[in-house]
């Protein structure tokens, strides 16, 4: 390197005692004597490394320690060379700080690390303060990484860095961080690298300061296997709590999804939690819309056989007798004219898992016989095969008709009555749920507004005293219904009484005539096309009444 390549004001500023290092017809300080293998620097003996050879050693530390680790290491080694040489300078300049600070400088050209371009130095010990830059040119580590650019490495001085941070701490006694903020590696004309006080830095100097603290690999993979051992010890810890906490927790979220804030509601819900954890036949006794299938579903996620167990459905009121006998049981390949292949059954199925029928009062004599003998001995012969198969089933039952009714009516069998009866559940009407009505009305619209895409829309106060006068004949099933029809013909973001099918104002429970409005009398008026009689019957009101209110509403 040479040294006339030095900034004239570079040059200048320095002190006599330093510029004659980097005068170019002084030559004494580097000496080679091949012959004995030495090779000195200031009567400093070490040895000769090429660019290649310094690539190759970064390009071996990031491959085995990863970028980051390489970096630490890099700064964290130059840091203490800083040192060395500082204290190494001080004792050559008497303990000069203003000429210790510059000999990094000057011998870091000397020893062919980087040629410098131009300085500036700032320090204030009072407030303390220091700002320093150093503008570089051919530093021999960004020649050296500069083949290495694309593993995304960027301001690659990482030793320089460190040394002149160790270097101005050990002199100034305060810590100073050094960082590149421009490279040559990265196509920057030159380096730039920026001394301060470790106080006025961030952020961003925290890779630096953490490099200084970092402990050896052996030290951290010894931290790393302890942490993995405690983390072990508190995982078995858990798994011991969570295996007696884990069924009952998911019975909750199972049957929290359930909304129940009515007392009749809330019944339901304890005598459902009860049922989970037992293998016994439940039924549930409802009309239809009630939400039996959501309740037999809960029972199921929140018992011993849900998660990837079968939850499996069978609507026995549609399918004949024969038909409903042959989906329990299954059948083999040829057994029934035209059909070319078997069929597994339902209680096959459903094995290890939960069975749910809708509907009981449609379960023929011959399938209730099936479902007797899978209760009583856990097996079933599909149609047409030669052999039991094996099935552990729960059975959850479901009618909207009274058990006993049905058995004396002779279309259940007292049997199988017993046996599902001794966990049964009644659900009531929608209309008995006052306090529930709002809040299911308020879930189905989240579920309807993400699946229209309507955010923002919302339901009116007078709506929603309208949901609570409503009969509800067909039950959740209905209001689910009717969300859906208001999210869809919505005329703006709000949900009105407009909003609403005509079935349900005018299927409102009977109110005195001033409690009905406009809305409602129209609604009913376009039902039965004009009828007065019929309109004022299915609003509970005599027909002179309704006559008077159409006079007062102007409906004339």
């Amino acid at each position: 390197m040479k040294p006339t390549k030095l900034s004239a004001h570079v040059l200048r500023d320095l002190p006599p005692v330093l510029s004659q290092y980097v005068e170019p017809g002084r030559q004494t300080w580097v000496s080679a004597a091949p012959s004995t293998g030495r090779f000195d620097v200031l009567e400093r003996t070490g040895y000769f490394a090429d660019r290649a050879a310094l690539a190759i050693e970064r390009r071996n530390l990031i491959h085995f320690l990863g970028t980051e680790r390489a970096r630490a290491l890099c700064f964290r080694a130059g840091f203490e060379q800083g040192q060395e040489a500082a204290s190494r300078h001080q004792l050559t300049f008497d303990n000069n700080p203003r000429l210790s600070l510059q000999a990094s400088q000057v011998f870091g050209q000397v020893e062919g690390r980087f040629m410098l371009v131009d300085t500036h130095f700032e320090f204030d010990l009072s407030e303390p303060k220091l700002h320093r830059v150093l503008v570089l040119d051919n530093s021999v580590e960004a020649q050296a990484l500069r083949p290495m650019t694309d593993l995304g490495i960027q301001n690659a001085c990482w030793t320089l860095a460190g040394y002149f941070s160790g270097h101005a701490s050990t002199i100034l006694d305060e810590r100073v961080i050094t960082l590149e903020e421009a490279c040559q590696a990265c196509g920057e004309e030159n380096c730039r690298l920026v001394a301060r006080l470790d106080a006025e830095w961030g952020e961003e100097a925290n890779w630096a300061r953490e490099s200084l603290r970092m402990e050896g690999v052996e030290r951290e993979l010894s931290d790393m296997e302890e942490q993995v051992v405690r983390a072990e010890r508190a995982a078995h810890r858990a798994r011991g709590a969570l295996g007696s906490l884990h069924r009952r927790i998911r019975t909750d979220l199972a049957l929290d999804a359930v909304i129940a804030e009515s007392d009749v509601m809330r019944s339901v819900v304890r005598r459902a939690r009860q049922t989970v954890n037992s293998s016994n036949p439940v039924l549930i006794v409802g009309q239809s819309g009630t939400g039996r299938h959501t309740l037999a579903r809960a029972i199921h996620l929140g018992g011993r056989r849900s998660g990837s167990r079968p939850f499996e459905v069978v609507d026995c009121s549609a399918l004949s007798n024969g038909r409903l006998a042959r989906e329990l049981a299954g059948y083999a390949r040829g057994t029934f004219q035209g059909v070319a292949r078997g069929q597994t059954g339902a209680l096959i199925r459903a094995h290890t898992g939960t069975l749910y029928l809708d509907e009981l009062a449609e379960v023929s004599l011959e399938a209730q016989a099936l479902l007797i003998r899978v209760l009583e001995e856990g097996f079933i012969t599909p149609y047409g095969s030669p052999t039991m198969e094996r099935t552990d089933v729960r059975i959850i039952a479901a009618t909207e008709h009274e058990p006993q009714e049905l058995v004396a009516d002779g279309k259940l069998r007292e049997d199988l009555y017993l046996a599902l009866s001794a966990e049964q559940i009644e659900l009531p009407l929608l209309r008995s749920r006052d306090t529930d009505i709002l809040r299911l009305a308020q879930h189905f619209l989240q579920e309807f507004r993400h699946r229209y895409e309507t955010p923002e829309i919302s339901l009116t106060e007078e709506l929603n005293q309208t949901l609570l006068d409503c009969s509800w004949p067909g039950n959740v099933r209905q209001l689910r219904n009717v969300i859906e029809h208001a999210v869809v013909f919505a005329q703006g973001r709000e949900i009105g009484i407009h909003d609403l099918p005509p079935e349900v104002l005018t299927a409102r429970r009977v109110k005195a005539p001033r409690r009905l409005s406009v809305e409602v009398v129209e609604a009913a008026l376009r039902r039965t096309r004009g009828n007065r009689g019929q309109a004022a019957e299915m609003l509970g009101i005599g027909r002179t009444t309704l006559w008077r209110m159409m006079k007062k509403m102007g409906l004339e």
